[in-house]
């Protein structure tokens, strides 16, 4: 049964979200503006040890994606939402 989600995705616009990195000595820190997007919606993919992070949060109406090559390996320590803004916190492997 077609639903018409499928067609819905289709054209959703892919939308790269203003990110900041702020270098923080042992931490890195990763502040997104996903406006319009719910927490649940929001998907992180990042290995541990990895050196980069990929950001992919979608609703009806848009799709925001953002890839994050890092300088170094990290591991994740903290995540934040709250009013649109996405805030990763991560800890360098080698500091």
């Amino acid at each position: 049964m077609d639903t018409g989600n499928e067609t819905i995705n289709k054209t959703l616009k892919i939308i790269e979200p203003k990110t900041t990195v702020i270098d923080e000595g042992k931490f890195l820190r990763i502040l997104t503006e996903l406006p319009g997007i719910e927490e649940q919606k929001i998907k992180i993919n990042l290995e541990n040890y990895s050196t980069s992070v990929t950001i992919l949060a979608v609703n009806t109406a848009k799709q925001f994606k953002k890839v994050i090559t890092i300088p170094c390996e990290v591991r994740f320590s903290k995540k934040r939402f709250s009013d649109g803004v996405l805030e990763l916190t991560l800890e360098k492997n080698k500091y």
